[in-house]
């Protein structure tokens, strides 16, 4: 969840401190020369495997997913890739806003090998063609039945241009139908005035370059019509940027105000801070959940510790650490854990989340099937909305 590139350090002041390992990454038993080892176990595999096919550039790639894997987070194994120029080129474009698709939003069930589509992208080539609640058995063909989730998305996902077909069933009836993928500019912020109150909901799907600015703007025409009150909605949004996550935070926050700390390898800990002269001033709830993550976090965990927001909903993802992305001499790229990070008064939410000041439990089928409704319908029927609003009037 949540790639990160760059590390801000505009705000960045310097603070010696020790580090603490935030999860296990040595060995705990001898391995005596492990250079020639590994040379030596690779000849092994090339001379005695039981095909020929197996290459010497297979093992290569093995190996640099393997170090990247044992460097990740238990519970993250994928957490450090190797990404081919084609892959990072589609990770640029969704931290941009943009991707390739066929424009759904879908859950997966296991049981059954279903995906049912929770939401059609407006003017996307799902758009006219599929409805919500239809259910996707089968993609050009194959089943789904024993797939996991990225195994599913690579089915759905491809090049502009080229097509997916899908067999879906509405009702009763089994359809065929074939979709062309497209650039799609997904819209990660929405802006809900909320009739006969001074609240508007803020809605952010993920920590997209430019987010904070389009936030900003948003932002800066409520006061002058009223609205004091924010509900900003941060479910199942895995983040993102980390510069725009710090961006967004940066808006609430007076000159000065830690935002998170950061520590790299060389054991020392640099405090970002605000550097707003005029921050926003709202009553503000955030509604936070287990798919909560990373950049949407920092936003979180400074605005908790500074008193600047009452937090509703369930344990966050998890997500205190900073990846950065490196390009290799072949143009591929590598991303791996650079520094960790910890929130305003010092503690990190590795592994562990940030707990909300409200408990309000709701399964992530339920998230999914309320988002597909209209908005005036979720504000009626979605608890988390229903307790946020008797919170902030």
């Amino acid at each position: 969840m949540g790639a990160v590139f760059v590390l801000l350090s505009l705000f960045a002041v310097g603070q010696n401190t020790n580090s603490n390992l935030l999860f296990p990454i040595n060995i705990d038993h001898e391995f005596p020369n492990p250079e020639a080892s590994f040379k030596e176990v690779m000849a092994l595999i090339l001379d005695n495997y039981y095909t020929t096919d197996l290459t010497e550039k297979d093992l290569y790639w093995a190996s640099i997913q393997g170090m990247l894997r044992h460097i990740s987070p238990p519970e993250n194994p994928e957490l450090a890739v190797v990404w081919t120029p084609e892959q990072y080129e589609s990770i640029l474009n969704s931290l941009k806003g943009v991707e390739v698709s066929i424009g759904i939003k879908s859950s997966f069930n296991s049981a059954d090998g279903s995906l049912t589509v929770t939401k059609i992208i407006e003017d996307s080539p799902a758009d006219g063609s599929l409805l919500p609640f239809d259910r996707i058995l089968r993609i050009n063909d194959l089943s789904l039945k024993d797939k996991t989730t990225p195994e599913i998305n690579d089915l759905l996902n491809g090049e502009a241009g080229t097509t997916v077909k899908l067999t879906v069933i509405r009702d009763l009836d089994i359809l065929e139908i074939e979709l062309t993928r497209q650039n799609l500019a997904i819209k990660n912020l929405e802006v809900h005035l909320i009739p006969g109150r001074k609240t508007a909901l803020i809605i952010i799907r993920k920590v997209t370059l430019g987010i904070a600015d389009e936030l900003r703007d948003e932002l800066d025409k409520l006061n002058p019509i009223g609205y004091t009150n924010l509900i900003l909605d941060l479910r199942n949004n895995p983040g993102g940027v980390l510069n725009e996550g710090l961006n967004i935070a940066n808006l609430f926050l007076k000159r000065n105000d830690i935002i998170t700390r950061t520590m790299s390898r060389s054991s020392q800990t640099s405090p970002i801070v605000s550097n707003i002269d005029q921050p926003m001033e709202y009553n503000i709830i955030t509604l936070i959940n287990k798919q909560t993550a990373s950049a949407s976090e920092i936003v979180v965990a400074a605005l908790r510790d500074h008193n600047k927001a009452t937090m509703i909903g369930s344990r966050t993802y998890g997500k205190s650490v900073i990846e950065e992305t490196f390009k290799i001499t072949n143009d591929y790229h590598v991303k791996f854990i650079k520094s960790a990070m910890y929130s305003p008064k010092g503690n990190t939410w590795q592994t562990k989340g940030l707990l909300p000041d409200f408990l309000v439990e709701q399964s992530n089928e339920t998230y999914l099937s309320l988002s597909s409704l209209h908005i005036d319908d979720r504000l009626r029927k979605d608890l988390y909305y229903i307790t946020a609003l008797k919170l902030i009037d």
